[in-house]
């Protein structure tokens, strides 16, 4: 696979975005006007906040997947005479295919 000079120039962009903002999250912490603790409590409320919103996140996800589970439980249990019948007509047409 040939790399193109563009790919590279994505990388190198990236690269710098991703310095940049790090760069400016150190400084703004630093150049704060607030004290450091008062710093330090703001980004613990936020981090506590993120962590709740990931956790509200994970449960809804957990929540939809059991939803879809149980509904495809519940198509299973109301096709299972039709998947059984198509079952053994394939199993029967094998049969008499191989013999």
């Amino acid at each position: 696979m040939r790399i193109r000079e563009s790919d590279s120039n994505v990388d190198i962009v990236l690269i710098a975005l991703a310095a940049g903002i790090g760069l400016g999250f150190g400084l703004g912490i630093l150049l704060a006007p607030q004290s450091g603790a008062r710093t330090r409590s703001a980004i613990r409320k936020s981090a506590y906040r993120g962590i709740d919103q990931v956790k509200d996140t994970v449960d809804d996800l957990r929540s939809s997947a059991s939803d879809l589970v149980e509904k495809g439980r519940r198509a299973v249990d109301d096709h299972k005479d039709t998947i059984t019948q198509a079952f053994e007509g394939v199993r029967k047409t094998y049969r008499d295919v191989v013999g």
